[in-house]
């Protein structure tokens, strides 16, 4: 079925429930579904048709999330960009993936075919005898899993594999009609777009708050707009943490308060449930596969150093370089395969390549072990695995180790190319008034194997982030080449 025809149907059945807050601003489903209907028939009369790529690099507003069920009600396939992105960035990444309109909220770009909507606008489009073709339901979106970094790739997802990513969320993490949604971090972003769209389908609500925010304003947006859920990325819960008292979770009305992007270390997921959320859930995903294991509540106390175990529809393996399966507690190369898998995708050049050969299993690039009670932890990317003296080291168990000093607030560790060793440990650290690198070097002595220890520590006033959140190790990589 067609994504957008899940919210004509919630317009007949809810009628007049609010579908989406904004500032002052409400909007029921049936306004919800009128927008997509006059948005709709503006795409259709710039000549959009089923197929076409359209690209959205719009802000943080209820346009912007209508404008995605828009582009699938008429079978036109979205191009995600991130409207922070420069003029150059944006038209580059249009000309890949051949964009034939991009939707902004103002301004345009040479050789891109651009247009400006606003509300009024797309109401002046709402003709009461407008009918859409809501049978298409192949290529919906291209989710692009770099950025404007490095090379592009883009998996194509079908409105089947974003629906059954909906369920997914709906079955293991708990999401019902009931919900609202806080959004506080960009539709551009995976996640937020995910989740956002998810709410819209099962009939839940969804209170649009554009980022960026700080920690107190954090608190004031999900403790006062009657909201039941949200997602942060692990990099705003760390700087939630300082603020929150011992008294009381900070955030204790939440039923679920979701983080994804990077794992939590084993600590940090121990305070934030204590001290954040007793509802904390963690949801380990890829952009081109959707939702790949969870970790509930009741789970991280026992369970803190893994991401949970697999979600609803989801098979996990973890397999040796020859693909095959390896034994329990054994690190391998993870692999998954569901109805959310995409299975098809774009490279920077515009060629096409499956995964269907491999029977659908995809490798996000993550090495891990599976435990005896099925849940999956995680020590690295494969492409971050250090080799140092023909040893392999996992950054992760550094990093987990790192964070536990009370002067880090956060670390990123990573290998250099070093002629004795093979690779040498550089530790990238965000620090606090407490860190003294004397202490720093006695703690890792006392938790660390030697061939573990870092050989060089580097104070940065902060960690560069990608869009997602994550920590840019590839900008990290970067800078040594300049020492």
């Amino acid at each position: 079925m067609n994504i957008a025809a899940h919210v004509k149907n919630n317009a007949s059945i809810f009628g007049d429930k609010i579908a989406i807050s904004y500032l002052n601003k409400q909007y029921t489903y049936k306004q919800v579904w009128s927008l997509i209907i006059g948005f709709s028939n503006i795409l259709i009369s710039k000549g959009m048709k089923k197929g076409d790529h359209i690209g959205l690099a719009m802000k943080d507003h209820p346009l912007h999330l209508i404008a995605h069920f828009s582009v699938a009600a008429i079978g036109a396939i979205i191009v995600p960009i991130d409207h922070r992105w420069t003029e150059n960035e944006k038209e580059r990444i249009s000309l890949v993936f051949q964009v034939k309109l991009l939707i902004m909220d103002q301004g345009d770009i040479d050789n891109i075919n651009t247009v400006s909507l606003t509300e009024l606008d797309i109401k002046e489009n709402i003709h009461p005898n407008s009918e859409i073709d809501l049978n298409y339901k192949q290529d919906l979106l291209i989710s692009l899993s770099s950025g404007t970094t490095g090379k592009p790739k883009g998996a194509i997802l079908t409105h089947d594999n974003l629906y059954q990513r909906f369920v997914s969320q709906q079955k293991s993490i708990g999401f019902n009609s009931e919900d609202s949604f806080g959004l506080l971090t960009p539709l551009f972003f995976g996640a937020g777009r995910s989740f956002a769209m998810s709410m819209l389908v099962i009939g839940g609500r969804v209170v649009i708050s554009p980022p960026p925010h700080q920690p107190d304003e954090i608190v004031e947006i999900l403790n006062n707009n009657d909201i039941s859920a949200t997602f942060l990325p692990p990099t705003l819960l760390r700087r939630l943490l300082p603020i929150a008292s011992a008294s009381k979770p900070l955030l204790g009305e939440l039923e679920h308060l979701l983080y994804s992007g990077e794992p939590l270390h084993s600590e940090e997921a121990l305070a934030c449930l204590e001290k954040l959320s007793p509802k904390l859930t963690g949801y380990y995903a890829s952009s081109e596969g959707g939702g790949i294991s969870v970790i509930k509540p009741m789970e991280i106390e026992n369970y803190s150093e893994t991401v949970g175990t697999a979600i609803y529809q989801t098979d996990i393996k973890i397999v040796d370089d020859k693909n095959h399966e390896v034994d329990l507690g054994v690190v391998g190369r993870l692999k998954y395969k569901g109805p959310g898998v995409a299975t098809n995708f774009l490279d920077d050049k515009g060629n096409k390549s499956s995964i269907e050969a491999d029977d659908g299993w995809f490798f996000p690039g993550d090495l891990a072990k599976k435990l005896p009670s099925d849940h999956i932890q995680l020590v690295g990317r494969s492409n971050d695995l250090i080799i140092r003296g023909g040893i392999n080291i996992y950054p992760n168990e550094i990093e987990s180790t790192l964070i536990n000093d009370p002067g880090i607030k956060e670390v990123s560790v990573i290998g250099h190319k070093n002629r004795d060793s093979g690779e040498t440990i550089v530790a990238f650290l965000e620090t606090n008034s407490k860190f003294e690198l004397k202490k720093c070097l006695d703690f890792c002595k006392k938790n660390l194997a030697p061939y573990k220890i870092p050989a060089k520590f580097i104070q940065l006033d902060y960690l560069p982030k990608k869009e997602s959140g994550k920590i840019d190790k590839q900008q990290l990589k970067e800078s040594l080449k300049k020492i």
